[in-house]
């Protein structure tokens, strides 16, 4: 495996962010398609409000990751926004070495579990099943607005 190395991202980092972000879920199965503007948006949110940490491959952001955490009925629970590498580096480990830094990061903060959302089409959720991650039978929906 290349120079790795995981850090709390910097104002510095948020071009790439949002550039991993848009490339990654314009992909199957997410497809969608992130404008500048409100990809700028939701990342600087996600700056202001969350925990954003960088994948670093041979110093250069290779992919970052987004955590909270909430008081749920079993304790403290950590919370994955978004687990995101870049293409090139998919398929080589750095999925699975994130998931043991964010489970190390939350074990550290007291949680007692850890949730994300994922879709079954997606390669990753192959990965979580492997790592032991269980669906909870919860199925996310939304309503548009008019």
């Amino acid at each position: 495996m290349n120079n790795l190395n995981i850090r709390k991202a910097a104002a510095k980092d948020k071009k790439r962010i949002k550039g991993i972000f848009r490339a990654e879920y314009a992909k199957f199965p997410w497809n969608e398609k992130w404008t500048e503007e409100l990809a700028t948006k939701r990342i600087n949110n996600y700056l202001n409000y969350e925990k954003v940490f960088v994948l670093e491959i041979d110093k250069k952001v290779q992919g970052f990751f987004i955590l909270s955490s909430y008081v749920w009925h079993t304790g403290l629970r950590g919370f994955i926004h978004e687990i995101v590498i870049s293409s090139e580096f998919q398929g080589k480990g750095y999925g699975k070495k994130l998931i043991n830094f964010v489970e190390e990061y939350f074990k550290k903060k007291g949680a007692r579990d850890v949730q994300l959302i994922t879709s079954p089409k997606s390669i990753a959720y192959q990965i979580y099943k492997k790592l032991n991650y269980k669906d909870e039978g919860f199925l996310t929906m939304y309503k548009e607005l008019k």
